[in-house]
């Protein structure tokens, strides 16, 4: 499938995509027509462009996502190395919440003692 149809199917833009093949997250085949090489995408390149997706959207970053969409779409990825992945990612947005709560609190206190 052309690069249209992989980023409707998985919801993100043309820009996206090709963002991630220059990465390297995805590789599509290079396809000649006439003069013209464009990139053609399979089944699994939506299935890992889905991943990555699914992997921004849950706060992993890009090369988080490689290294775990490369065990998982080769199979190594198991079951306790997911959740385990999982318990990792939900202990750093634990502590994020707690940095952001003191700097909540600080900016409240500011905003009560000096311009209240």
């Amino acid at each position: 499938m052309l690069i249209g149809e992989v980023s409707k199917r998985a919801g993100v833009t043309k820009e996206a995509v090709r963002h991630y093949v220059d990465l390297d997250l995805l590789r599509p085949t290079p396809k000649q027509a006439g003069t013209r090489v464009y990139q053609d995408f399979s089944e699994r390149d939506l299935e890992r462009l889905k991943w990555v997706v699914v992997g921004k959207s849950l706060g992993f970053s890009l090369s988080e996502i490689e290294h775990y969409l490369t065990l998982f779409m080769d199979e190594r990825l198991s079951r306790e190395k997911a959740a385990q992945m999982f318990r990792d990612k939900l202990k750093d947005v634990d502590e994020k919440i707690g940095q952001l709560q003191v700097i909540k609190h600080r900016l409240e206190e500011k905003l009560k003692t000096t311009y209240s």
